[in-house]
């Protein structure tokens, strides 16, 4: 087996099908070091720019997504790499000029075939102008899961709970919060330990206390 298809054959357990070839024919031109890491709760996907000691891109993204949720991310990071190509260390990361990247790549690997039809709504609210729609960001990654998994529960987020709700967020399990009050697409919430008050995103997955 040539390195190409020993490449691509690692490629085909995480992405689409139909994804493999553009994805393996982008890291070359690129010249990228991709790497597929286990489940890190902080982030779901990196994207390093080169530096002295490292004069290449690097990616990566973690290996326990769905097949579409994976793809997802990952041109999320090649967005970055593109912004970079385009503007360098001149612009905020996740800045207008990232949102445009991330937005035609979106697009671009819709009308390729790589998504989902079922999306084509969501990723029209989402893309439909800049700044991105957060909100339908979050839901279309929600989506996704859903159509990668059939048959899988529905994930409980913080907007679907009532305000007074004891809840734990899925990434900080530890920690017992009371919900407040909803502003805008935000909570206020308190840490029942503490009493310390934050500041929780509606589409945050949680489980009640």
């Amino acid at each position: 087996m040539s390195s190409e298809e020993e490449y691509k054959s690692i490629l085909r357990r995480y992405l689409p099908l139909s994804a493999v070839d553009p994805i393996y024919d982008y890291i070359v031109a690129n010249g990228v070091r991709f790497h597929i890491k286990r489940q890190r709760t902080s982030k779901l996907g990196d994207y390093r720019m080169p530096q002295p000691r490292h004069n290449y891109n690097e990616i990566s993204v973690n290996s326990d997504l769905s097949p579409h949720l994976f793809l997802l991310v990952l041109l999320h990071e090649m967005a970055h790499l593109e912004t970079f190509k385009a503007h360098g260390r001149t612009v905020q990361p996740h800045g207008h000029e990232w949102q445009r990247q991330y937005r035609d790549l979106l697009v671009a690997y819709f009308n390729g075939g790589h998504f989902p039809n079922q999306i084509y709504p969501l990723l029209k609210k989402y893309t439909a102008r800049i700044p991105l729609n957060r909100a339908a960001g979050n839901e279309l990654e929600r989506k996704l899961k859903e159509i990668d998994n059939p048959g899988t529960e529905k994930e409980l987020l913080l907007k679907d709970l009532p305000l007074g709700s004891r809840f734990r967020l899925k990434s900080r399990p530890q920690t017992v919060f009371l919900s407040i009050e909803k502003r805008r697409t935000r909570f206020r919430c308190s840490d029942q330990a503490t009493g310390r008050a934050y500041l929780v995103s509606g589409d945050a997955p949680v489980e009640l206390a």
